[in-house]
C-alpha cells in the first residue's frame, strides 16, 4: 500500500519523467537529420503511436515543433523567438559583451563565450576579429566537455562530484584527450589548470590557439567560459602570457558582474540554474 505522503512525490517524479521524454524528442533534430516523421519518432524513441503523437501534439502547440514537408516534423518558429530573445536580453551576454569590447588588443583575433549544460559546451557568442583566423567554434554549435580549451576550463572547474561523475563515464575520452590515465591523474591536470586560471592550446586547428577563462554565475558554480583566439605564429612568449592575464582579467569581471546582479529598475534577475553533468 503507497504511503499517502509518498504519492505527491511520486506525482512528480512521473511528471518530470513525461517531461523528459517530451523534451527529448528534441534531440532527435539534427543538421544531419532535420525533419522527422511519426513512425521515424516512434522506432527512435521505441514509443507507441498514440504517446508519439501526444508528444509531437505538445511541441506544435508551443512552436517548438511545425509541420513540415511530405507529413514530417521540423523545429518550429518559437525557437526563432527563444533565440531573439536571448541575443537582445541573456543576462550573461548583456554584461559580457561590452567588457569584452573595450578590450581592444591587436594581438586578439577572436572571441568566444561558451555556455555549459549537459555534457557540452555552446558556443552562443563569436566575435571575428582576424580575417585569417578560421574557426571551428561557430555561434550555435555544440561540443564535448573534452573538446578545446572552452570545454576544458569549464571541465577544470566543476564540482568533484561532478568531476568524478564525468570521469567515471568518460574514462577513455579523458585518456585519449591527454588529461590522463587513471582518476588520480585526471583531477591532478584539472587542479594545475584551476591553479593556473586559465586554459591554452591547439585543439583541431595548429594555426590558431586559444586561451579560455571560466565564468562563474555564483563564487562556486561555473557556467560558462571566455575565449580569446590568436594565430600562433605571430606571439611571442610574452605575448601568449599577455593574452592569458587578459582572458583571466576579462572573465574575472564578467563573473563579479554577474555575481552582483540584482533586479533593479524592473529588470528582471537572471536565474542561473548550476549546469549538471548528465550521468
Amino acid at each position: 500500500m503507497t504511503h499517502p505522503a509518498s504519492a505527491p512525490q511520486e506525482s512528480r517524479k512521473s511528471r518530470r519523467t513525461s517531461s523528459e521524454k517530451v523534451l527529448n524528442v528534441l534531440n532527435l533534430f539534427t543538421e544531419e537529420q532535420p525533419a522527422w516523421s511519426v513512425e521515424m519518432m516512434m522506432e527512435k524513441l521505441g514509443s507507441t503511436r498514440a504517446t508519439t503523437y501526444r508528444y509531437v501534439k505538445a511541441l506544435d502547440e508551443a512552436g517548438l515543433l511545425a509541420p513540415g514537408a511530405g507529413g514530417s516534423y521540423v523545429l518550429g518558429p518559437r525557437i526563432i523567438q527563444l533565440e531573439r530573445q536571448i541575443q537582445r536580453s541573456d543576462p550573461l551576454l548583456q554584461l559580457a559583451v561590452p567588457l569584452m569590447a573595450s578590450d581592444q588588443s591587436p594581438l586578439i583575433g577572436a572571441k568566444i563565450i561558451s555556455s555549459f549544460y549537459g555534457n557540452q559546451v555552446l558556443a552562443i557568442h563569436v566575435e571575428k576579429f582576424d580575417p585569417d583566423i578560421e574557426l571551428t567554434m561557430g555561434r550555435g554549435q555544440v561540443f564535448p566537455l573534452l573538446y578545446g580549451t572552452p570545454s576544458k576550463i569549464i571541465l577544470a572547474y566543476l564540482s568533484p562530484y561532478q568531476m568524478k561523475t564525468f570521469y567515471a563515464a568518460n574514462s577513455e575520452e579523458v585518456q585519449k584527450a591527454g588529461l590522463g590515465d587513471t582518476w588520480k591523474d585526471f583531477r591532478t591536470n584539472l587542479r594545475l589548470m584551476r591553479r593556473k586560471g586559465y586554459c591554452s592550446g591547439s585543439h583541431s586547428n595548429p594555426k590558431v590557439i586559444g586561451f579560455s577563462a571560466p565564468i562563474f554565475h555564483d563564487k562556486s558554480s561555473v557556467s560558462a567560459s571566455l575565449s580569446y583566439i590568436c594565430r600562433i605564429g605571430v606571439l611571442s612568449e610574452e605575448q601568449k602570457r599577455e593574452v592569458a592575464a587578459r582572458v583571466v582579467a576579462a572573465a574575472e569581471q564578467i563573473s563579479e558582474r554577474l555575481i552582483k546582479y540584482r533586479p533593479e529598475n524592473g529588470q528582471v534577475e537572471p536565474v542561473f540554474t548550476t549546469p549538471r553533468v548528465s550521468s
